[in-house]
């Protein structure tokens, strides 16, 4: 009613399910003859202004509806209604896969963050994590004063680099100014993701060059969730064996000779996939120490040769210039007279 003379402290509160609540209706008009509330619970009689209070200690009502009259000296009446939101936590959170299948690298996987018994569902809001990077909020529109059970689905595109981490949603309820300092919310424990992904080598492909008579040493390796089955593919010969160390295998070439030349394939397997490597082993022969004595040899002599040429051509030009010199001191002097 326009102009009631009524005062409603507060006038907007917002109460969790089960927590006590207390509003005072006041007024300060000289013609109110009495007043008080009327609700299911916590309803007043009628009593002397200037102020009555509505009290309940449990409040379990989703839509409280009370209302503070006030009977005016004439007979007329009037009210005024408080404006009550109650809230519920969720009895928990929680994430789970919703394909019930192994999360694999390259292929879309679901997860679903179940919120359980929330109100009102149109203040809800979801935050999805990876880690500590949030990934996706969602909103929903529903409209309902009770509680009901929520979900989100994250719609991942799986990588590798996902195997190990926790991925986890967290509710929360957006009260509005009048609400709690503190959103209220509750988090889901963390989901560790466990990714399935097909081996990957740290090297490619590779091309070797080895003297004959060498040792060789020839190691495969991969990176893959689940760990990969590793072999090798090669002519085998009496100066080659494979050991395996952890989730390697390596191939040890005693004395390398030509027979141990070719390609060398290991082969790296799992429920994910499966990789292969080449290793190309080319032997090049020794050269012999005989016929590196031969060749200084050669070298050494041809050397003295060239010395000697130089020294002989540098000697036979100093003489022909000798000569020369010679034959100009045997020219006769002569002294021309006058008759």
């Amino acid at each position: 009613m326009a102009g009631c003379p009524l005062t409603l402290t507060p006038s907007e509160i917002v109460v969790k399910f089960g927590d006590p609540i207390l509003i005072n209706c006041s007024t300060s008009a000289t013609d109110v003859e009495g007043m008080g509330w009327e609700a299911p619970f916590g309803g007043t009689g009628f009593e002397r202004p200037p102020v009555v209070t509505w009290r309940v200690e449990k409040l379990e009502e989703w839509t409280p509806s009370p209302f503070c009259y006030a009977t005016l000296v004439d007979g007329s009446q009037c009210t005024v209604s408080p404006l009550i939101a109650v809230y519920k936590t969720p009895d928990f959170v929680s994430v789970s896969d919703m394909g019930h299948v192994p999360m694999v690298e390259g292929r879309e996987h679901d997860l679903k963050c179940d919120v359980i018994s929330v109100a009102p569902v149109q203040i809800l809001t979801v935050t999805w994590y990876r880690g500590n990077e949030t990934v996706l909020t969602e909103t929903f529109n529903e409209s309902t004063a009770i509680p009901v059970n929520a979900s989100s689905t994250l719609k991942i595109s799986t990588q590798r680099d996902y195997n190990g981490l926790t991925f986890r949603c967290e509710a929360e309820l957006h009260l509005g100014p009048k609400g709690p300092k503190f959103l209220p919310n509750t988090s889901s424990p963390p989901y560790t993701a466990v990714v399935l992904y097909a081996p990957e080598f740290k090297n490619g492909n590779e091309s070797k060059e080895v003297l004959q008579g060498e040792n060789v040493t020839l190691s495969c390796s991969a990176d893959s969730n689940p760990p990969s089955n590793i072999r090798w593919i090669y002519t085998a010969a009496v100066n080659s064996n494979v050991t395996t160390e952890g989730q390697q295998k390596t191939i040890s070439i005693t004395g390398i000779t030509s027979a141990n030349a070719g390609i060398y394939i290991c082969v790296a397997e799992n429920e994910a996939g499966r990789n292969t490597r080449f290793v190309s082993l080319v032997i090049k022969d020794k050269v012999p120490l005989l016929v590196i004595g031969v060749l200084l040899a050669v070298f050494a002599i041809g050397l003295i040769v060239l010395l000697v040429f130089i020294y002989y051509r540098k000697r036979k030009n100093w003489h022909s210039s000798f000569d020369i010199v010679s034959n100009a001191t045997d020219v006769p002097l002569t002294v021309s007279s006058n008759a």
